[in-house]
């Protein structure tokens, strides 16, 4: 897989922009997904995690899902799951949670998760990983 850098300023702003704020509102129309957050903190938290799946899906031909809550598919019709983290060091935590979430099969869990590093700051992005369910955890495959 080739490397995936880039800013969120560079994403068509409507699409990323309406896309977060239609999930924010679903968040927040519900107390136990809002769980006493601020609308505008969960569209800022959206935004951030949506800015991956935004070009994901404008810059390498992947398709919404529109499933509530869930991320993408991919160019061969596989659901994604899309994780945004601040730094390397986070993402063993990111990949103990999936792997946490896999388990719960009501969930649906996607078997294919993207780890970016987005920094907050600036709003750039770079693929950490592309990693796979292996029966048991998620694997790094590139």
């Amino acid at each position: 897989m080739t490397k995936m850098k880039f800013n969120a300023a560079d994403l068509d702003q409507d699409h990323y922009i309406r896309r977060a704020k239609e999930e924010a509102s679903q968040i927040y129309s519900k107390d136990s997904t809002r769980r006493s957050r601020q609308y505008v903190d969960i569209l800022q938290t959206t935004l951030y995690g949506h800015a991956p799946e935004v070009y994901l899906i404008d810059k390498c031909g992947f398709t919404d899902d529109d499933r509530p809550y869930k991320d993408v598919i991919d160019t061969n019709g596989n659901y994604v799951e899309v994780k945004a983290t601040e730094g390397d060091y986070y993402v063993p935590y990111v990949l103990k949670r999936a792997n946490e979430a896999k388990q719960i099969t009501w969930k649906k869990y996607p078997d294919i998760l993207y780890i970016f590093i987005g920094d907050k700051q600036t709003a750039d992005y770079e693929l950490n990983g592309v990693y796979e369910w292996n029966g048991t955890q998620f694997v790094v495959q590139n």
